[in-house]
């Protein structure tokens, strides 16, 4: 091949490259956006279910369960603030997981207490 053959080849081949970097860039952007988004979306969800939380605690006379809503609470707006900050990760999904299992006790030990199984 001759030399000025392969310097055309590599500018081909170097602004082909870069197209390809600028197209996954974009796509990158486009998918943060998202994530932003719907992070978002997310933290204003978990807001208002941190007040519905206050009114069950507000409703409760079991002090085992007040405390377990409290903890429910206070997880809450701790994932609130890690959604506002676009933090979706791992400690972010144990905190939630964490929410549902305080929650589930919750009802279980108010279930107990009227009487149910």
């Amino acid at each position: 091949m001759r030399p000025g053959i392969k310097i055309i080849t590599a500018a081909l081949l170097a602004a082909a490259m870069a197209g390809v970097g600028i197209a996954d860039e974009e796509a990158a952007k486009e998918g943060l956006k998202k994530h932003e988004v719907g992070s978002q979306k997310l933290a204003g969800e978990q807001d208002e279910l941190s007040a519905d939380v206050q009114d069950l605690i507000e409703e409760q006379t079991a002090e085992d369960v007040i405390g377990l809503l409290e903890e429910v609470e206070e997880i809450m707006a701790e994932v609130t603030t890690s959604l506002d900050t676009f933090d979706t990760g791992g400690p972010t999904i144990a905190a939630e997981t964490e929410i549902i299992e305080k929650i589930f006790e919750a009802a279980r030990k108010r279930s107990q207490q009227s009487g149910g199984t």
